[in-house]
């Protein structure tokens, strides 16, 4: 996506999507780079609140694809996600990694909301794995698998299926090429949206002359 897009034009698409992802829940992984640490950053994930209010995920739990709760770690540094919200997780002692991401992607949005995670029980193998992510109580929010990684090119979600496990090309769905090398290929922090705007401006088109009509 181009971060110049409006933000009303992103919350109409998290709608969207929101409304065609019937029974799925509200907050969902969205992206997944499994790099092991030898792609141009460590591991991340991307967690998408396609809800209507913001989810506090204060006491959230990330995992791989054990999916076992007592070996996950705690999300840290983010304690909310906002409705149509997207905010990148990455493998990172105390967060120190944060600003070398920010650069080494160059192109993501200033404002994006980065968190942490680190400790032993979690490593994205670029083999083939999952992700899985706990309440504060314990139970299970959502979880993701994913094939063996394209070296350098994260898992993204098709907006246009409603499923994960996409492999991130330049271009498509928002994805692009890093500024770092060696050069990754993600939208770490963005909505995926479909290849065209020309369904999603019609419709709000239609909504804005409803309103006019109201209002009249």
């Amino acid at each position: 996506m181009k971060h110049s897009a409006s933000s009303l034009l992103r919350s109409a698409f998290v709608a969207v999507v929101a409304t065609a992802a019937t029974a799925q829940a509200q907050l969902r992984f969205t992206e997944v780079m499994s790099s092991s640490g030898t792609n141009g950053t460590g591991d991340w994930v991307e967690l998408t609140n396609f809800g209507s209010g913001a989810v506090n995920i204060t006491g959230y739990k990330l995992d791989d694809g054990s999916f076992n709760l007592g070996a996950a770690v705690y999300l840290q540094g983010v304690t909310s996600i906002a409705a149509g919200q997207s905010v990148v997780f990455l493998e990172s002692a105390a967060g120190a990694g944060i600003p070398a991401f920010r650069t080494f992607w160059g192109d993501i949005d200033s404002l994006l909301v980065i968190g942490y995670y680190s400790g032993s029980g979690v490593g994205l193998s670029s083999g083939g794995d999952g992700v899985s992510l706990f309440d504060a109580g314990g139970s299970k929010v959502t979880q993701e698998t994913f094939d063996a990684a394209a070296t350098g090119s994260s898992f993204g979600f098709d907006p246009t299926t409603s499923t994960f496990g996409a492999v991130s090309a330049n271009g498509s769905f928002g994805a692009f090429t890093s500024a770092g090398s060696p050069t990754n290929v993600g939208s770490p922090g963005t909505i995926p949206e479909p290849s065209t705007y020309a369904a999603l401006v019609g419709a709000l088109a239609l909504a804005g002359v409803a309103l006019r009509r109201r209002r009249a």
